[in-house]
């Protein structure tokens, strides 16, 4: 299964010293991603909606940092540990809170504009434009 990440389309981003938080969308869903700030290439540590909940077990969230280390290529220390957990802890509300999906992209500003009048009075308008949608391969 493939993954749909476009960091552009982020909604919100932190640096926590050599820690980006970026809050985007992946593969349509809410996500909290961590990736080293000084090290281009590097693998990235994601903390998707649907398991947002999880975070909220010390245990739980305890195991998820040793990884996050991992991934990250940090040092597996206790300090590490608890910096990532306050990243993720303290960025879940922001997640949860974020749209659920990014702002539509049109082709162009405008084809023109669309009115509603009652008894000549302006009840109300909107600009007529193309959302771009972009290719889809199954």
């Amino acid at each position: 299964m493939g993954v749909s990440l476009d960091l552009r389309k982020a909604h919100l981003s932190r640096q926590h010293g050599d820690i980006l938080a970026i809050y985007t969308w992946v593969n349509d869903e809410r996500a909290l991603v961590l990736m080293p700030a000084f090290r281009p290439g590097a693998p990235w540590y994601i903390v998707c909606e649907s398991a947002a909940f999880r975070y909220d077990d010390a245990a739980y969230l305890a195991r998820q940092c040793a990884k996050a280390c991992e991934v990250l290529g940090m040092e597996p220390s206790r300090a590490n540990w608890v910096r990532l957990a306050s990243i993720i802890h303290e960025g879940l509300p922001d997640l949860i809170r974020m749209p659920s999906a990014p702002p539509a992209e049109y082709l162009r500003p405008a084809f023109g504009s669309m009115e509603l009048r009652a008894d000549g009075q302006v009840l109300a308008g909107e600009d007529i434009r193309v959302e771009r949608e972009g290719a889809t391969y199954g």
